[in-house]
């Protein structure tokens, strides 16, 4: 096997959650280039449909659509049936679904719903957990695999603005170093990825829709911007994630595991 071929997934399976939209169909159509059967799992059944039937042309027979809700195991599971009987197995679990364009930051860490707290801690960490344990069946036939957990660069910052949202991705990557032992033994690797603030067109949109300006960006603890803390000088695309997404999924990084590679250009070292 020559050097570039490590990163090829011929033949894998990969299950994308969110991966329909924003960051995700970015992680979908990438994992797809790279050789693999994608299953795009997505909350919104439009996007869904969307995507998968764009994927399609250009990757037919590779390209699975299905609608599910991370804290409900019943969707998770009629999706494994359904990548059971077209595909039989499950090699790659990017767990990327989350909650975090939607929320309003906030002045202060004080005055959060229970409800929406509750929410961000149900998709952010329960659905990682869930999906995981409902796609292991599948993942353990061939003794090889990859779980991928999204975090985010504020997983060490913090941000008082988003404290419910920055404390479920301290927990990804917590949660991430609990797999790994477990699921070692059975030929798979649990790794984390965390993105620095990106822009992608589900952030954008969100600006638009509370009338913000969509060039503006998020600050990060401090009041500063995350953009004005970069070593390397320019915003962050999707595009930027998709290369490590990769080698996490790949037989490149055979021997990586419980560890969280952060991409953000420089603004954390880890």
């Amino acid at each position: 096997m020559g050097s570039l071929d490590l990163f090829r997934l011929d033949g894998r399976v990969a299950v994308v959650t969110g991966g329909a939209k924003g960051i995700g169909m970015f992680y979908s159509a990438g994992l797809a280039e790279a050789g693999a059967k994608v299953v795009v799992a997505d909350l919104d059944a439009g996007a869904v449909s969307e995507a998968t039937s764009r994927l399609k042309e250009t990757h037919p027979g590779r390209i699975l659509g299905v609608t599910i809700d991370v804290t409900q195991r019943d969707t998770l599971a009629n999706m494994v049936r359904q990548v059971d009987a077209l595909w039989g197995k499950i090699n790659i679990v990017v767990n990327n679904a989350g909650l975090f364009a939607a929320l309003q930051p906030r002045h202060s860490p004080w005055g959060i719903p229970d409800e929406e707290f509750d929410r961000v801690m149900a998709v952010n960490i329960r659905g990682i957990y869930a999906c995981t344990e409902v796609c292991l069946p599948l993942m353990e036939k061939e003794n090889w695999g990859r779980v991928i957990n999204i975090a985010s660069g504020l997983a060490f910052k913090g941000f008082a603005g988003l404290a419910h949202y920055a404390a479920t991705k301290g927990a990804v990557v917590n949660l991430t170093r609990s797999m790994a032992p477990a699921l070692g033994p059975l030929g798979i690797t649990v790794n984390t990825l965390a993105p620095g603030g990106t822009e992608s067109a589900t952030v954008i949109e969100e600006r638009l829709t509370r009338g913000d300006d969509p060039q503006r960006q998020r600050p990060w603890r401090g009041g500063g911007l995350a953009s004005a803390q970069r070593i390397l000088d320019r915003k962050q695309y999707p595009e930027d994630l998709v290369g490590t997404l990769i080698y996490l999924a790949s037989p490149a990084s055979d021997f990586v595991t419980g560890q969280t590679i952060v991409v953000d250009g420089g603004t954390y070292f880890n």
